[in-house]
C-alpha cells in the first residue's frame, strides 16, 4: 500500500519540480557558494551538510508544532527527537547515500549515540578543562561532529556491506 502511495508520489508533476528545485540549489551551494570552497569536498559530504540543513529545518517545525499544541518544551523536543531521527534517516539514507534499507535504522541510532558522546566528551573538555565559553565551543564542535557523523554513517551504517 505505501509502494503504491510513494510511486504516484514520485511520479507526481510536483515532486519532479521539487526534486528539480532542490537539485538546483544543491548545485548553486557546491559550485558558487564561498567562491566554491565546498566544491573541495566530497560531492556525498555537502550532500549530508545540505540534507541536514533540511532536517534541522524540520524537526524544529516539529518542535515548534508540538509546543504550540502542548505547551510544554520537554515533552516536545522528545517528539521532535524521534521524528526527527526518523525523518533524517530517511532522507539522509535515500538522498546522500542511496539507500531504502529500514533495516539499518538500529545502526543509524547507535551512530546518533556515538556522536552524542562524542560531542559531549567535546564539548565538557572544551569548557571545563580549556575555559571557552559554552556556545562557542558547541560552535566550534558543530563541523567536526558533522564530519564524524558522516563518516561513521558513510563507513557504518549505509556502507555497502549494510544491505
Amino acid at each position: 500500500m505505501f509502494e503504491k502511495v510513494e510511486n504516484s508520489i514520485k511520479e507526481s508533476t510536483e515532486y519532479k519540480k521539487l526534486c528539480s528545485v532542490l537539485f538546483n540549489i544543491f548545485e548553486w551551494f557546491y559550485t558558487k557558494f564561498c567562491f566554491g570552497i565546498l566544491s573541495h569536498f566530497e560531492r556525498k559530504f555537502v550532500k549530508y551538510l545540505f540534507v541536514g540543513f533540511m532536517n534541522t529545518v524540520f524537526s524544529y517545525i516539529v518542535y515548534a508544532f508540538f509546543v504550540t499544541i502542548t505547551g510544554h518544551a520537554t515533552f516536545s523536543l522528545g517528539i521532535s527527537y524521534i521524528i526527527g531521527i526518523l525523518f533524517n534517516f530517511q532522507t539522509t539514507g535515500r538522498i546522500v547515500f542511496k539507500n531504502k534499507n529500514n533495516k539499518l535504522i538500529l545502526k543509524f541510532f547507535l551512530s546518533y549515540l556515538i556522536t552524542f558522546f562524542i560531542n559531549r566528551y567535546a564539548l565538557d573538555t572544551l569548557v571545563n578543562t580549556i575555559g571557552v565559553d559554552k556556545y562557542l565551543s558547541q560552535a566550534i564542535l558543530v563541523f567536526p561532529i558533522a564530519m564524524i557523523s558522516f563518516l561513521i554513517l558513510k563507513y557504518f551504517v549505509f556502507s555497502k556491506t549494510s544491505k
